[in-house]
C-alpha cells in the first residue's frame, strides 16, 4: 500500500550548471501533474510527465525544476563587419579632415554594437540529461516516503476494519439471540402472528451477510501491493450503504448502538482510503 502524499528532491551537476528537482505528491482521484521548468526548457515538459507516469499512478504531483549556472555565464561576441565599417569611415574622415592622428582598436571597442555580450546557457539536450539523473533521484525518494506512510496507513486502516468488524459480530450475536426469542415466542403463542418481526431479522442478516463480503475484500486489498485507493473508496461507500439500511431496519437499541460505532469507524477507513494511491 502506497500513501499519495509525500515529497522527494534530487539534484544532479555538470561543469558549467547544476539542476535541482523538487516532487510534491497530494491526495487526488487521478494522476494529475504539474511541471513548472524554465521557459528555455518547457519542451521537456511532456518527456517529465511521462516519466513520473510510469512510476505513480494517483495523486495530484507538483514538479519544480531549476538550474543554477557554475561555469562562465557571458560570451563577449566582436562583430566584425561593423567594425570594420567603422574603421573604414574613420579612416576616411580622417583623410577629409586632414589628420595625422592614428585609429587604434581601443577606439572601435567603444562605438555601438561592436562588442556584444550574449548569456551562455545549457542546450536543451545537456539540460536533459542533467534532469533526468535529478528527476529519477527525487521520484526515488519520493516514492520511499510515500511507501513508509503508506505502510502506517495499512496498520491504521487495519485497526479500524478489525474494529468495525467486531461491531458487526456482536450485531450478529444480537440477531442470532433475536432469532431465537421470536422462535420461543412462536412457540408459547402458536396462533400469534410474528411473520413480520421475523422477516425484519432475515432482512437484516442480509445486509449483515453482505458487510461481512465486503469486509474481507478490504481485507484483501491491505494485504496487496497493487494501487487499490479507488477500490477501497467504494468499499467504503457500499459498507455505509449496508450499516445505514441495517440500523434503519433492525429497530433495537443495542443494534442501533453498534451501528453508530461502525459509521464511526466508516468514517475513520474513508478518510485514510482517500489518501491511497
Amino acid at each position: 500500500m502506497i500513501s499519495m502524499t509525500g515529497y522527494g528532491s534530487g539534484d544532479s551537476e555538470s561543469n558549467e550548471f547544476t539542476v535541482k528537482t523538487e516532487l510534491q505528491s497530494y491526495n487526488h482521484r487521478f494522476l494529475d501533474i504539474k511541471v513548472k521548468l524554465p521557459s528555455r526548457y518547457q519542451s521537456l515538459e511532456s518527456y517529465i510527465v511521462k516519466k513520473i507516469s510510469n512510476r505513480l499512478s494517483r495523486g495530484r504531483v507538483n514538479v519544480y525544476i531549476a538550474f543554477k549556472q557554475t561555469g562562465e555565464r557571458y560570451r563577449v561576441i566582436i562583430n566584425e563587419a561593423l567594425a570594420k565599417k567603422y574603421w573604414n569611415s574613420l579612416n576616411r574622415l580622417r583623410k577629409v579632415i586632414k589628420s595625422n592622428s592614428s585609429i587604434g582598436p581601443e577606439v572601435l571597442i567603444n562605438l555601438p554594437g561592436v562588442l556584444e555580450t550574449s548569456a551562455i546557457t545549457p542546450s536543451v539536450t545537456g539540460f536533459k540529461k542533467q534532469v533526468v539523473v535529478s528527476l529519477n533521484q527525487a521520484l526515488d525518494e519520493l516514492i520511499s516516503m510515500r511507501e513508509k506512510e503508506g505502510a502506517r496507513m495499512r496498520t491504521d486502516l487495519s485497526k479500524h476494519l478489525r474494529a468495525l468488524n467486531g461491531s458487526l459480530i456482536r450485531v450478529r450475536a444480537r440477531l442470532k439471540k433475536k432469532k431465537k426469542e421470536l422462535k420461543e415466542k412462536k412457540k408459547a403463542r402458536p396462533s400469534g402472528k410474528s411473520g413480520g418481526e421475523k422477516s425484519g431479522v432475515a432482512n437484516v442478516q442480509e445486509e449483515s451477510s453482505r458487510l461481512e463480503s465486503h469486509i474481507i475484500q478490504f481485507k484483501e486489498f491491505l494485504a496487496s501491493d497493487e494501487p487499490s485507493g479507488k477500490s477501497l473508496e467504494f468499499l467504503c461507500q457500499e459498507m455505509l450503504r449496508e450499516v445505514t439500511t441495517l440500523g434503519d431496519k433492525a429497530s433495537d437499541s443495542q443494534i442501533s448502538c453498534q451501528v453508530i460505532l461502525m459509521k464511526s469507524e466508516l468514517e475513520s477507513l474513508r478518510e485514510q482510503a482517500r489518501n491511497v494511491e
